[in-house]
C-alpha cells in the first residue's frame, strides 16, 4: 500500500516538472488570441512649405480681398465722316492764319515763301474739301480734335505776335515742324483708318502727302536758319577826343 501511494506521488511529481514548475495560473485560451491593441499614433502637424505670395490681381498672396486693378480706357470712338472734315477744314484755315501773319512779320526769304507756299495750298485743299462735303451732303461737326488744333493755332500766333525779325522766323518755322507733324499723326491714325466715303479718302490721301512735303520743307528751313552765323554785336558808338 505505502509503495502505491509512493508511486503515485512519484508520478503526479514528475508530472509537475513537465509541465515547468509553475506555480502561476494557466492564461485563457481567448486572451492568448487577441491581438495587443495598437499603439497610439502620435499627432503629426501638416507640412509647411515656403509657398510664395499668390499674385493679389488673382485673389490672394497678403493683400487677398483688396482691389488693386485699374479700369481700362474704354476705346476711342472712331470719327465720322462728318467730324473728319471738320478736322481737315480746321488745320487748313490754321495753317492760312499763321502764313498770313508770316508774310508781314518774317524777315527771311524762305520763310516768306514758306508762308506763300502755305496760303496758296492749304486754301486750294480747304476749297477742295467743301466741295466734296457738298457733294456727299457732309455737314462738318466739331469734335475734340478739331477743338485741340483750333486752340493750338490761337495759342501759337498769340506767342508769334510777340516775336519780331529773326526770333520771329525761327520760331514760325518751329512752330510748322510741330504743327505738320502732328497733322501727320491724325492722318495716319484718325482721319484715313476711319473715312468712310471712297472721295473723302482719296482726297485725305492727297493732303497726306502734301503735309508731308510741307513737313519736310519746314524741317530744311528751320535747319538752315539753326547753321545761319549770329549777327555780331553793334560796336558801341565813340565820340572823337577833344583837342
Amino acid at each position: 500500500m505505502r509503495s502505491l501511494v509512493n508511486g503515485l506521488l512519484v508520478a503526479s511529481f514528475a508530472t509537475l516538472v513537465a509541465c515547468g514548475g509553475d506555480d502561476k495560473p494557466a492564461q485563457d485560451p481567448s486572451a492568448m488570441n487577441t491581438p495587443a491593441p495598437p499603439a497610439p499614433m502620435s499627432e503629426s502637424k501638416p507640412a509647411t512649405t515656403d509657398a510664395k505670395p499668390v499674385d493679389s490681381a488673382m485673389g490672394g498672396g497678403t493683400n487677398a480681398g483688396s482691389d488693386t486693378t485699374t479700369s481700362p480706357k474704354p476705346a476711342e470712338k472712331p470719327l465720322t465722316d462728318a467730324e473728319i472734315v471738320a478736322v481737315t477744314s480746321t488745320a487748313n484755315n490754321g495753317e492760312i492764319d499763321m502764313a498770313n501773319l508770316a508774310t508781314k512779320t518774317a524777315t527771311n526769304a524762305d520763310v516768306k515763301n514758306f508762308a506763300a507756299m502755305m496760303i496758296t495750298q492749304h486754301r486750294d485743299m480747304e476749297t477742295k474739301g467743301k466741295a466734296l462735303a457738298a457733294k456727299a451732303k457732309i455737314t462738318p461737326a466739331d469734335n475734340d480734335a478739331s477743338t485741340a488744333l483750333k486752340s493750338d493755332v490761337q495759342s501759337t500766333i498769340t506767342s508769334l505776335k510777340t516775336q519780331k525779325g529773326k526770333d520771329f522766323d525761327k520760331a514760325y518755322m518751329e512752330s510748322q515742324v510741330k504743327a505738320h507733324r502732328d497733322v501727320l499723326n491724325l492722318f495716319d491714325n484718325k482721319l484715313l483708318p476711319n473715312a468712310q466715303n471712297g472721295d473723302l479718302r482719296t482726297l485725305l490721301t492727297d493732303g497726306r502727302s502734301h503735309v508731308a512735303a510741307h513737313l519736310a520743307k519746314a524741317e530744311e528751313i528751320q535747319r538752315k536758319l539753326d547753321a545761319a552765323p549770329a549777327a555780331p554785336a553793334a560796336k558801341p558808338a565813340t565820340t572823337p577826343a577833344k583837342k
